[in-house]
């Protein structure tokens, strides 16, 4: 009898995330990655729930995210979500609705709820993964150059490039574990020049963040992935 192939061990993540298309495939292409890589050591699954709070997502599931082979360790909830405009007042309140839901779900469960934001949206994320963005926007409208730069496209809007199918392609092409590593050292060189240039957090609700753009904490998000299901950072 021909020997299977012993199946890896999964490591299972619930994550709520802000956006319609763009957050969720992104985490179900990286869900493939780690599954069919020979440097991770555990496997992984994302329960996704798009547009939704994470109050609203920890009502809906039934039980506890824990490592169950790592002596019952928690695992983190996770979200991912954008600060659109941090001085606009309606925009600020919706995100600190967001982190007030997230305190109270690790005060109910005693489970973390670990936060990945991008500021001013999650397209600054997937540009980490191939360029350097330094420089701060005053619209998101104004990503779409950069997108078009170095993802060799020629969209419109932004809405194109968010489209499901046109998405779908740039994930393919662009993002693989070489390139996620490379998208946490950028995101983490945005955090030190900040530092470096006196800029401090900003804490509401239990959570630090910068109020100003360009930001992202996606990358601590998927550093807890890597290093969860074993795949080395460097």
């Amino acid at each position: 009898m021909p020997d299977r192939k012993k199946r890896k061990e999964k490591r299972v993540f619930y994550l709520s995330v802000e956006g319609v298309n763009c957050e969720k495939q992104y985490f179900e292409h990286l869900q493939k990655l780690i599954n069919q890589s020979s440097q991770a050591r555990y496997g992984v699954e994302f329960v996704i729930k798009a547009q939704i709070s994470p109050k609203s997502m920890y009502k809906r599931i039934s039980v506890l995210p824990v490592d169950r082979y790592g002596r019952n360790q928690k695992i983190p909830y996770l979200h991912i979500q954008d600060i659109e405009d941090y001085k606009n007042t309606e925009a600020r309140r919706k995100f600190e609705g967001t982190l007030d839901d997230m305190r109270w779900v690790r005060r109910q469960s005693g489970v973390p709820y670990e936060l990945g934001y991008s500021n001013y949206t999650f397209e600054l994320w997937m540009l980490l993964h191939v360029t350097d963005m330094t420089g701060p926007l005053s619209s998101r409208k104004q990503y779409l150059k950069p997108i078009n730069q170095y993802f060799d496209r020629n969209y419109q809007t932004l809405d194109q490039y968010k489209e499901t199918g046109e998405f779908e392609k740039i994930l393919q092409e662009f993002v693989t574990l070489d390139s996620v590593r490379a998208a946490i050292r950028q995101a983490e060189k945005l955090r030190m020049r900040k530092q470096e240039n006196g800029i401090k957090w900003t804490e509401y609700s239990g959570f630090r963040f910068y109020k100003d753009n360009p930001d992202t904490t996606v990358d601590q998000v998927v550093r807890i992935i890597f290093e969860a299901c074993g795949i080395p950072l460097v």
